[in-house]
């Protein structure tokens, strides 16, 4: 891991990825967390969120602009990169419940249920960073079990090796009545939102961008979403 040193605060990076971009206090990243933070707080039907891969907790900067003053649940298989985060955020960051454990072990041990649940995992290949094979086996129904009624799911999606975008997509968003799917300018990553009462893609795209415009992102207009089932 190589870690630079910003005004803003720091980058940590991996090989050529960016792992999280830790900011010194609440605001814009001007980068993929933004889209995921106000994808949950413009969509979500309540506050309780589970953040599945935590790394930096580049996230809890756009979350909390946007005035989401919540505790969060968060889990991480590692944390190497949690003292960034305290160091930069511990004073403005509130309540964040981090414990070390892997994504799917910790869902089957929790007894509430989530209005919204992040899931930003990430594993470390060969050739790059790369999505578990449990965001695509275990996770998408397991995190359904922990959704509440109406809750939702946000998840940060990379190509897997050997399936195809369209096979990728629907496998996660296979146990949710409705999903929508954000594609971004900027990244290969694509968002997959589930759940039972979502808007339709353009009401979706119309609260996502107004609240990109909020926090002051410049990812604004710099993304598309569609409807997938």
């Amino acid at each position: 891991m190589r870690v630079y040193l910003r005004k803003y605060g720091v980058l940590l990076v991996e090989g050529h990825v960016v792992i999280s971009k830790v900011l010194a206090k609440p605001g814009a990243a001007h980068a993929l967390s933004d889209v995921l933070a106000v994808s949950a707080t413009a969509l979500a039907p309540g506050p309780k969120i589970a953040l599945l891969g935590f790394a930096g907790g580049g996230i809890l900067a756009p979350l909390r602009a946007l005035g989401f003053k919540s505790p969060i649940d968060a889990v991480d298989l590692s944390l190497e990169y949690e003292k960034w985060f305290r160091k930069y955020c511990s004073s403005w960051a509130g309540r964040v419940r981090l414990t070390q454990d892997e994504a799917s072990a910790w869902l089957k041990r929790r007894r509430g249920r989530y209005d919204v649940i992040i899931e930003d995992l990430s594993v470390n290949g060969p050739y790059g960073v790369k999505k578990p094979e449990a965001s695509v086996v275990t996770l998408p129904r397991l995190m359904k079990r922990r959704l509440k009624p109406h809750g939702l799911v946000v998840v940060n999606l990379l190509p897997m090796q050997g399936m195809s975008w369209r096979e990728l997509l629907e496998r996660v968003a296979a146990p949710y009545r409705r999903a929508l799917v954000v594609s971004l300018v900027d990244y290969e990553n694509k968002l997959v939102i589930g759940g039972s009462r979502l808007p339709e893609g353009r009401e979706a795209s119309r609260r996502i961008r107004s609240g990109l415009q909020q926090l002051g992102s410049r990812l604004v207009g710099r993304f598309r979403v569609r409807t997938l089932k």
